[in-house]
């Protein structure tokens, strides 16, 4: 009972690391490609029309519910046409900046007609900057776009873990590791492979051995057998002479 829990055992852990290693090599496969897919600093990564970003600004600090923090990453889904036309007031959303020359998002302020008004939550919270419809606003408190400018909208966020993604785009993060351990990966498949082909190798070299060896036996019973029956014939010739 022992041994058969303790192999019961190694097969569950056998089976665990597995789910665990493919599933890492599952995410390595898709950080890469979502990051292969960014060609300039207007593109967001994303796979299957989800998009991820690290906060690297204070902008969107405040007291909304779906307010976050520098640091922080944020999950967005990117748009198509159709998406854009149901672009509701409150939304937060990505798009590029031409000043800043890089991604930025914000909330939703005003929409009107195919232009949307976006503000950073920090500054909304300053006193007599907070965007007004209807009202003349400082222009530097505010950000004016078309709706086809606007790249996704804000859905979730991962507290914290932007830091995290920053490093990994960073060549010594993605260097170590992305690209590190795809090639360990790759090397470590590649010694299972090699294991396994000389392993077939083997079995077959063996089974042709032992078969060889049969043959070899099974001919030497024969000749055994055949000297065996011309002993017993001679001596029959020998009772009959006599």
């Amino acid at each position: 009972m022992d041994a058969q829990k303790s192999l019961k055992v190694k097969k569950i852990v056998k089976i665990v690391l597995n789910v665990l290693f493919y599933s890492f090599i599952a995410v390595l496969l898709l950080f890469s490609i979502a990051n292969m897919r960014i060609k300039t600093n207007a593109d967001i990564p994303n796979i299957f029309g989800r998009g991820f970003l690290a906060v690297i600004s204070d902008s969107m600090e405040g007291d909304q519910d779906d307010s976050f923090n520098q640091g922080d990453l944020i999950i967005v889904n990117m748009l198509n046409d159709s998406e854009r036309a149901n672009l509701r007031e409150g939304d937060i959303v990505t798009f590029y900046d031409t000043e800043l020359r890089a991604l930025n998002t914000h909330r939703i302020v005003e929409i009107d007609g195919q232009f949307v008004y976006t503000q950073g939550d920090k500054v909304a919270l300053i006193p007599g900057r907070a965007y007004v419809k209807g009202e003349v606003n400082d222009e530097n408190d505010y950000e004016l776009m078309t709706k086809a400018e606007v790249l996704a909208v804000h859905t979730r966020t991962w507290t914290g873990a932007g830091k995290t993604l920053v490093f990994l785009q960073s060549p010594t993060g993605f260097g170590l590791f992305i690209v590190l351990p795809t090639l360990l990966i790759l090397v470590y498949e590649g010694f299972l492979l090699v294991r396994n082909v000389l392993n077939i190798n083997k079995s077959k070299m063996e089974e042709k051995h032992k078969k060889e060896l049969e043959e070899v036996q099974a001919e030497l019973q024969k000749e055994k057998e055949n000297m065996r029956e011309q002993i017993l014939q001679e001596m029959k010739k020998d009772e009959e002479k006599k």
